[in-house]
């Protein structure tokens, strides 16, 4: 089931779609989609666009990123809360990450909008997060 629903995700992905998981039961949205709720548990899931609108809440970057990805570091990596209500962790352009400074100074001016888009990073289509104005 897993790898379905990793398919299906990375296959839209690949299409400049972005899915996410919402509960036919209580409503909630699951991002990245998975094969039940989070919130109730209920595997009567539908796989629908999300509206790509969130907020930072904060952001830092790492030390030691992984190898596919080291040559983009140092990049910003925070906590997105989607305008349908998950949070998680993912990487953000138009953040300042180039030094500890720079990330305190930005983290002052937080939370901020942003908006989702697939890119190619690695070989591979992800989603990450752009600071809109």
């Amino acid at each position: 089931m897993v790898d379905k629903i990793a398919k299906m995700f990375y296959g839209n992905l690949a299409k400049g779609k972005i899915l996410g998981a919402h509960c036919k039961d209580c409503g909630k949205w699951t991002f990245p989609p998975v094969a039940a709720c989070r919130e109730c548990g209920s595997r009567n899931i539908s796989y629908k666009k999300i509206s790509g609108k969130g907020i930072v809440h904060y952001y830092s970057t790492s030390i030691l990123p992984p190898k596919k990805f080291a040559k983009y570091s140092p990049y910003a990596y925070g906590l997105v809360e989607l305008e349908e209500g998950p949070t998680f962790l993912t990487m953000i352009e138009g953040l300042d990450a180039s030094t500890p400074e720079k990330i305190k100074e930005g983290n002052e001016n937080l939370p901020a909008k942003v908006r989702a888009k697939v890119s190619k990073k690695a070989g591979i289509n992800v989603v990450l997060f752009r600071v809109v104005k």
